[in-house]
């Protein structure tokens, strides 16, 4: 059972304030060999925050932040939030036309860049970016390399202390606080507006349910513009006052260093990168004794990988669904849940807030065991898209359900089970299907190494069931499809199945269905490419 607490009326301000009240001395933010303790957290961010207002940003700027996990990036986040700005978190994976289009979409006023992420470039790709954006006043440099010709950085000039008060006493709890964006895999990314009252109250839940305390340790392994990190390790780790830990990059090795060396005690990750830090021969050497929680979360897994993940981490895994329109966390198992409950669930819906699963069609609520839309009512709904009131009617409807868009079913327990996507629901010949439950049981063989299940054209039932999958030994065709003949129904047995070498993946380290989905048809198809 998610833990009850009461929901607190306060901003993301007075929260970091509260925390630098209760706990000065105890580390708040370490990045590399640079420690820093709350109360000098707290004063930097105001030394940031003066600064801005130095800069002309007011209550309301749209302030985009495209940068890595890094100190200024922090510390700007929270200077903003600090003086009613809206923060806008940009996916540090975007191209120049991407970004463009992005920065458009939601006004940006100010834009805070870092010095790059990977190929990528940041300054020399800004150099002209603001033309044509008529609300784009000025692009400012938050990196670690020195400035690079042709920017500025925030100003050395220190608005007074009583124009920061009176501007952080401004800020209301129903005020926006950040502007996220959708993964964007199916259409252009919508922007997810949240306030502070979502924000703090969902990070409170999600790390209460951790029962994380100031003694803890965040491991930030997902980048800070996703909601999974930003609510579970940004804003949850000072909701309680402990420690955010910021590796050097969200590398396999230099995360395992970061939990080995900084003896991090929380860690929470999408399953390919948990994976992908198991696949790694030199995993055994490095000390993750430390490791006490983390939740899992942002794409299906196996029960079989949910137990490995345990079991060699030596942590207890917590299952989790979120969405960046729920701020963050919908559900959450407990540290008490028994293994297999939490291997094969994603919890309960979290303390208070509403939750059902609705008939697709009908939207009449479903009894336990029928699959039908996961909606989620109460303050962790967004405010709604930003620019976009139409779309905004779409997810969130009349009495306030947001319609999740996740397909899933409740036991007699009250726990959800998740079992896919409803756009990603395979429609064959009247019958719907969803790939996760395939998925979950070509998972489950060892000889798997991921899976994903996608429609593809179909002339009789309009849509067949095809298996992608990545092997990890020797597997066939046959072999797969009657993995799934002896578990499910006849119709869900894949018609055709594909290998691949490794899947693509978005900036966030889940599995791109949607391309996976276009090279599937491209491969069964050509014919229908090449017209």
């Amino acid at each position: 059972m998610s833990k009850q607490v009461s929901l607190e009326n306060i901003t993301i301000g007075q929260m970091l304030r509260r925390s630098a009240r209760q706990f000065p001395e105890q580390p708040a933010l370490e990045y590399c060999d640079q420690v820093w303790c709350y109360q000098g957290f707290d004063a930097q961010v105001d030394v940031v925050a003066r600064k801005l207002l130095t800069l002309g940003v007011q209550k309301g700027d749209h302030v985009g932040i495209w940068c890595e996990a890094e100190p200024n990036a922090i510390f700007l986040l929270y200077a903003l939030a600090r003086i009613g700005a809206v923060v806008v978190m940009l996916n540090t994976s975007l191209q120049k036309q991407e970004l463009r289009k992005l920065l458009e979409k939601t006004d940006v006023r100010f834009l805070a860049i870092g010095d790059g992420y990977k190929e990528l470039n940041y300054p020399s790709l800004c150099r002209d970016i603001a033309a044509n954006l008529p609300a784009m006043e000025k692009i400012f440099y938050i990196g670690q390399n020195g400035c690079p010709e042709g920017y500025g950085c925030l100003p050395e000039q220190l608005a007074p202390r009583e124009v920061l008060q009176a501007a952080e006493y401004a800020v209301q709890s129903q005020d926006t606080s950040f502007i996220l964006f959708t993964s964007g895999t199916t259409s252009i990314p919508k922007a997810v507006m949240t306030n502070h009252y979502s924000r703090v109250n969902n990070a409170i839940q999600q790390v209460m349910d951790l029962d994380a305390t100031e003694q803890d340790r965040f491991c930030a392994a997902m980048p800070i513009f996703h909601c999974f990190c930003l609510t579970v390790n940004v804003l949850g780790a000072c909701a309680v006052g402990a420690c955010l830990v910021l590796p050097k990059a969200r590398k396999t090795a230099i995360l395992l260093e970061a939990v080995s060396r900084r003896k991090c005690t929380v860690m929470s990750c999408v399953p390919a990168l948990y994976h992908a830090m198991l696949c790694r021969e030199d995993f055994d050497a490095w000390d993750v004794s430390s490791l006490r929680t983390g939740y899992i979360g942002g794409s299906i897994y196996s029960t079989e990988l949910f137990k490995e993940i345990e079991r060699r981490f030596q942590m207890t895994l917590m299952s989790s669904l979120g969405q960046t329109e729920a701020t963050g966390g919908v559900t959450s198992a407990h540290l008490t849940d028994p293994l297999d409950v939490r291997a094969s669930t994603v919890g309960q819906f979290i303390a208070n807030s509403e939750g059902k699963i609705v008939h697709t069609e009908t939207g009449k609520e479903q009894p336990c065991g029928e699959a039908g839309e996961i909606c989620v009512k109460g303050y962790l709904v967004m405010q709604g898209y930003y620019g976009q009131p139409d779309e905004t009617a779409k997810a969130v409807d009349r009495d306030g359900w947001l319609h999740t868009g996740d397909i899933g079913y409740l036991d007699e327990s009250g726990y959800v089970h998740l079992t896919g996507r409803l756009k990603e629901m395979i429609i064959r010949g009247g019958e719907n299907i969803a790939p996760g439950e395939i998925e979950r049981v070509l998972l489950s063989d060892p000889r798997v190494s991921a899976a994903k299940v996608v429609g593809v054209p179909d002339p009789h039932y309009t849509e067949a069931v095809c298996a992608c999958i990545v092997p990890l030994a020797p597997i066939s065709e046959e072999e797969v499809r009657d993995l799934v003949k002896g578990t499910l129904a006849d119709f869900k047995v894949p018609r055709y199945v594909l290998f691949f070498d490794s899947f693509p993946q978005t900036a966030t380290k889940k599995i791109d269905g949607k391309t996976i989905q276009k090279q599937a048809i491209a491969w069964l198809f050509p014919e229908k490419c090449a017209e």
